[in-house]
């Protein structure tokens, strides 16, 4: 078996530079060279993937035959690492990231002052303006379903984004497990293709009984959603009736988010659930068809029949 303290998982779906300039980044890490595992999901540029062992010698490369999604793509690389590595620290992280030299060093000093922490993570910011957050720590809203994120879209504050602090929600743009945590944690849930893989499993951690840690004291720089640039360039723009994306975002979000409550909530907390999630599912619903985009009248009505199914 390959001996190494920490493996690094990145996914690559048409970013063959993006993943390059992550690796670049990484290897300016201080202490013991990460291992990483490059897991390809089915990319227009697949051909090229091979061309990262001429810039990084402790690398595997997996090229999937089809896209499998996000967080499948994750759980094949943490499978090849887990039967072919001695590790001691796993790092998910995104692949249009970039890291500081100290990023993995302080990503791992949470699980030595805190047994119980399954799950670490750090600052995360825009990396086309430096000084605006991404991610400062997140808090999961059970009555709305969603995560509500510490300084998001402004530049970090002391009580925010410039804290350490236990968080209950853990972007999966970075996730370190240590060995241990990875074992009873388990990779994504596989129900999901993209979106919400994170929330589900920081639910699921905090379930389990693991504490999740955010660490102001690690940056990370966010490309964001590179992954999701069209073969025409086309960049997508969130949840907003503009973006060319937003079928495929919308079907897919709005499903996983409802899967991930039905699946934890019950009772009275379930109920209160229900009545916010479909109140703003009607009200965004209408809003995008109002604004033109009539094209998502067969989405929408997948979503709600496939979460009518969701017991």
């Amino acid at each position: 078996m390959i001996q190494k303290e920490t493996v690094i998982i990145l996914v690559n779906y048409n970013g063959y530079q993006d993943t390059l300039e992550c690796i670049q980044s990484i290897s300016k890490s201080e202490g013991q060279e990460p291992f990483i595992v490059v897991v390809d999901n089915c990319s227009q540029d697949a051909n090229r993937i091979e061309n990262l062992y001429d810039y990084y010698s402790s690398l595997k490369v997996i090229i999937s035959k089809e896209n499998i999604g996000f967080g499948r793509a994750n759980n094949l690389g943490i499978k090849w690492a887990q039967e072919n590595i001695d590790f001691e620290y796993l790092l998910l992280l995104n692949n249009d990231t970039i890291i500081e030299s100290n990023t993995l060093s302080e990503l791992k000093k949470p699980f030595l002052f805190d047994s119980e922490i399954g799950i670490s993570t750090c600052k995360t910011m825009y990396e086309g303006n430096r000084d605006i957050v991404w991610y400062g720590g997140g808090t999961v809203d059970y009555k709305i379903g969603w995560p509500i994120i510490k300084d998001f879209n402004v530049q970090p504050t002391d009580s925010g984004a410039n804290q350490s602090k236990y968080v209950t929600f853990i972007s999966g743009c970075c996730m370190m497990f240590s060995k241990k945590s990875l074992t009873t944690i388990g990779g994504f849930d596989e129900h999901f293709f993209m979106y919400c893989e994170d929330l589900e499993m920081s639910i699921r951690a905090v379930d389990l009984g693991f504490k999740l840690y955010y660490s102001s004291d690690a940056r990370i720089f966010h490309k964001v959603q590179r992954s999701l640039k069209g073969s025409e360039g086309a960049k997508a723009k969130g949840m907003s009736h503009k973006n060319p994306n937003l079928s495929f975002l919308f079907k897919n979000m709005k499903m996983n988010q409802y899967y991930t409550f039905v699946k934890y909530l019950s009772g009275r907390r379930l109920l209160i659930f229900k009545v916010n999630y479909w109140s703003r599912f009607i009200y965004k619903s209408l809003l995008f068809l109002l604004r033109g985009r009539t094209d998502l009248m067969s989405t929408i009505f997948t979503v709600v029949k496939a979460n009518l199914a969701v017991k």
